[in-house]
């Protein structure tokens, strides 16, 4: 058997009135109980499922829509579905290690915070790290199977909300 790679999207996009939508999410954040795990100093992932969270109704309500639908229109799908949404915020050397999401067809991260354009989500691509070019306020988007991770932040706070998609053809 040969197995052959082929290329495949990566997206960014970047999300319309960012500034006041970061100040709207970061306050709602805040209100979030402290759920720390062992490599990010606060994130909602272990928080209970039934917890409210008013970010993320915030977040898919007036921010990711038309992110989203511009995705849907690339892929050339009938419609789209976010599935487990999360926030994590990270500083004072705290990192995510290398993972992947599964049940999921697409990862997404939008950077709410990132302190410099070297704390984007590192993603590997056949044993190398892929580069690109985000920015605080773009929402990139990448196959959920590949491993990624969140490098080691020290000074300053980022904070992501994360969640997977999945987009259906009929």
């Amino acid at each position: 058997m040969e197995i052959k790679s082929l290329p495949c999207d990566f997206l960014i996009c970047t999300v319309k009135n960012h500034k006041k939508h970061k100040k709207i999410l970061l306050d709602l954040i805040d209100k979030m109980p402290q759920s720390q795990s062992q490599q990010n100093s606060k994130s909602d992932w272990l928080v209970d499922r039934n917890y409210p969270r008013e970010y993320l109704h915030y977040f898919y309500n007036n921010v990711i829509d038309p992110i989203m639908d511009e995705q849907k229109k690339h892929f050339k799908a009938d419609q789209w579905h976010i599935d487990n949404g999360w926030f994590q915020q990270y500083h004072d050397g705290t990192y995510h290690k290398f993972h992947n999401h599964e049940k999921a067809n697409w990862a997404n991260v939008y950077f709410v915070e990132l302190p410099s354009s070297k704390d984007v989500t590192q993603i590997k691509v056949n044993d190398k790290i892929f580069e690109y070019k985000a920015k605080e306020g773009d929402v990139i988007t990448f196959p959920a199977h590949l491993l990624h991770m969140a490098p080691q932040i020290n000074k300053k706070r980022k904070t992501v909300i994360a969640f997977n998609s999945n987009f259906s053809y009929f």
